[in-house]
């Protein structure tokens, strides 16, 4: 299927780090982060460079969820405890808890994904619908957001993350507390309708 289309096959290697780092760092407080897969490139670039965190203007994570597993998460559980760690304000994360609810059927998403990119979208997203009659939109939740923040509804806490038990690597645990003392924000709430009207409306042009 991937031949159909226009495509790169090779890549710079072990190249990420220090790309986010000079892009962040050549923009202090006007860069926010969307990261939305498994923690490794970015718990290493806080871990390698922590000051790099501070000069962030924002971090909005899809990062699998909180209070129960998310695979973003358990792939690195490390990594993750880094990132929810790193001293960014805002720091918002965007959970299975919502991205979940923000899904289309088969027979909707047919008729919906369609048109200039979104054909490429269909064609990949075809393979899929061979196996569920249901798509979900978990990281274009996340990178909405950042764009249109009232899309979700938001609780502030803490995120810890368990690196001890081997069982329970990567589970996030999320503790609501005083907003001004609580450095993560949560969605808890989304509005689904208005963000597949968003997330069309943008995707269409």
């Amino acid at each position: 299927m991937l031949e159909r289309w226009d495509h790169s096959e090779k890549f710079p290697e072990n190249k990420a780090v220090e790309f986010m780092r000079g892009i962040i760092e050549s923009r202090p407080g006007e860069v926010t982060l969307l990261a939305i897969g498994p923690m490794t490139n970015v718990g290493l670039l806080f871990a390698t460079y922590p000051e790099t965190a501070a000069q962030l203007k924002s971090l909005v994570l899809m990062c699998g969820g909180t209070n129960h597993y998310g695979w973003n998460a358990i792939n690195d559980p490390v990594a993750t405890a880094v990132v929810y760690q790193a001293p960014v304000l805002p720091h918002i994360s965007i959970g299975l808890d919502g991205t979940m609810r923000c899904a289309l059927s088969g027979d909707r998403a047919r008729a919906e994904i369609k048109g200039d990119v979104l054909d490429r979208v269909a064609d990949m997203s075809s393979v899929w619908l061979r196996r569920t009659d249901r798509i979900t939109f978990h990281d274009p939740l996340a990178a909405a957001v950042i764009f249109e923040p009232e899309l979700c509804e938001y609780e502030s806490g803490t995120v810890s993350v368990e690196l001890k038990s081997d069982r329970l690597a990567g589970y996030a645990l999320f503790d609501r507390g005083n907003p001004s003392e609580s450095p993560h924000t949560v969605a808890v709430n989304v509005d689904v309708e208005r963000f597949l009207d968003h997330y069309f409306r943008v995707v269409k042009g």
